[in-house]
């Protein structure tokens, strides 16, 4: 319990059988209760000044739509008729009568403007009384959206969040509590709701346990079909952990010097089997699912610097002796980022067409609407057909991979990276990549402009670059004859003794 009131009342309750955990689900609910202005501003005669409460829901409330199944929000207000403001047909008003300035169409019966609410898909309940179950068709929309959890926050804590989670309980929904979600106009009769709660109804947690969970639901699957194309590959898998996260990766096996493959946003490893088995005759290419991606669990965070200590671990772990990195897209990023931390000795890298967009720059030609709607359709089942809309010009066997293992990347993992696409500048980390450096980047590539293609050979003059003819962004898809030998090509260069392994920095 919480020591709230003493060593002998925890007892007492751990005696009588309180305080068990409740069962988590896997379909939760987030639960707005009364965040609205004549509650969360200080002006008004039943409010606070809420203002941390309204901040914390909100980043509960982001946290649950990036999730891959994302999390529907349900907020609720407390509105009062004329007719029932001023009479006496509401029992409660005669109790609380400070209520009663929360009349329909007032400025107090207002969501707080800071929350995100969204009126095409946030479901708002009106309720007369402190339950949001009492009276209304809550419980009818938790069971339609298929529910079987709720997070409960807003105010007042012992007054409508305590009633309204007593009511989910009874109405056959386990009920979470963020405590940093809650808040109330004093903080003895909010300790004690909370005790309450903990002992006979709910779960009080953190609002860092309550974004875990939320962030942790997932769609990901992967088909019978998806896992046959491993036994296709000629490559074992290998498993290796950076701190919590256990990554996957196809080994190619040989004595030859190892080539770690980082693959792109939306590409798991096996998306790039038909670039590795062409380089088995020059290096031992080692391709990982990339966190969150094929087999590799997902992670908490997906910044550059997450990435590139997986990749670190993975070479420490694997014990590859110096390899070449290879990254594609995002993978190109990482890579950049891992050469230029030098934790690792690296014989040289390779980057194919690395996203240039950051702060101040072009955004990333590609939406995170477009890679969510792909993302959707290989969730409900897609097929090589719907994956050639978008991607016309690839070989057939390309887009039917693609069709089995995009539903294998998390949602989340894509969400923040597109925003790490917009938000963390490539050129950072460019200018301190040493040689023996490539860049591989499309003609016809929006990714890599031609402005972008001189900025980088200006800011990196000793980068070797190589321009693939009829290619866009996706240049080993795009044009594979003349990606594969421009990648040959930069690698002999690399692998050659006499080309030396670094350059010193400034």
């Amino acid at each position: 319990m919480s020591g709230l009131h003493g060593v002998a009342t925890d007892l007492t309750y751990e005696q009588a059988g309180f305080g068990a955990p409740v069962r988590r689900g896997s379909r939760p609910a987030i639960v707005v209760v009364d965040l609205t202005r004549g509650f969360t501003e200080d002006s008004y005669p039943s409010g606070a000044d809420l203002t941390d409460v309204v901040a914390a829901t909100t980043r509960l409330i982001e946290a649950g739509r990036c999730a891959d199944v994302p999390v529907p929000v349900i907020f609720t207000a407390i509105a009062y008729t004329e007719a029932e403001a001023t009479g006496d047909s509401v029992a409660w008003l005669h109790k609380a009568p400070g209520l009663r300035a929360l009349r329909e169409g007032s400025e107090a019966v207002d969501l707080d403007p800071r929350l995100p609410w969204q009126h095409e898909r946030d479901v708002l309940v009106v309720k007369k009384g402190a339950s949001a179950f009492f009276g209304t068709h809550l419980a009818a929309v938790l069971t339609g959206l298929g529910c079987d959890t709720v997070l409960v926050c807003g105010a007042t804590t012992s007054g409508c969040v305590r009633a309204t989670v007593v009511d989910a309980v009874q109405s056959g929904f386990s009920a979470l509590v963020p405590r940093e979600c809650v808040g109330d106009r004093a903080v003895g009769p909010a300790d004690s709701a909370l005790f309450d709660i903990q002992a006979k109804y709910g779960d009080v947690i953190s609002l860092a346990d309550a974004v875990g969970y939320v962030s942790s639901l997932s769609q990901r699957s992967i088909s019978r079909d998806a896992l046959a194309d491993l036994a296709d590959a000629p490559a074992v898998s290998r498993w290796v952990r950076s701190e919590d996260v256990r990554l996957h990766a196809l080994d190619y096996g040989g004595e030859l010097p190892p080539l770690v493959v980082l693959p792109g946003i939306t590409s798991p490893a096996i998306t790039m089997d038909f670039v590795a088995r062409e380089l088995t005759d020059l290096v031992r290419p080692v391709v990982v699912d990339v966190r969150g991606r094929g087999l590799s669990d997902e992670g908490g965070a997906y910044g550059l610097a997450e990435y590139a200590s997986d990749v670190e671990a993975l070479i420490t772990g694997l014990g590859l002796d110096r390899p070449v990195l290879l990254g594609h897209s995002m993978g190109a990023r990482i890579a950049a980022v891992v050469a230029a931390r030098a934790k690792v000795p690296l014989r040289g890298t390779v980057l194919g067409d690395p996203p240039m967009s950051g702060p101040g720059r072009a955004p990333y030609p590609t939406s995170l609407d477009a890679f969510l709607r792909q993302l959707s359709e290989a969730q409900r089942g897609t097929d090589a057909d719907e994956v050639a809309k978008s991607w016309p010009a690839w070989p057939r066997r390309e887009q039917a991979l693609r069709a089995r293992w995009l539903s294998s990347c998390a949602r989340q993992a894509i969400v923040a990276t597109h925003h790490g696409f917009e938000h963390e500048d490539f050129f950072d980390w460019w200018p301190s990549v040493p040689t023996p450096v490539a860049l591989l980047y499309g003609a016809d590539s929006p990714v890599v402009t031609a402005a972008g293609a001189a900025e980088a050979a200006a800011s990196n003059p000793a980068a070797s670059p190589h321009r693939i003819p009829s290619a866009g962004h996706m240049i080993f898809w795009d044009a594979p004859s003349a990606a594969l030998a421009a990648l040959r090509g930069a690698l002999e260069e690399i692998l050659s003794p006499s080309r030396p392994h670094s350059r010193q920095r400034a």
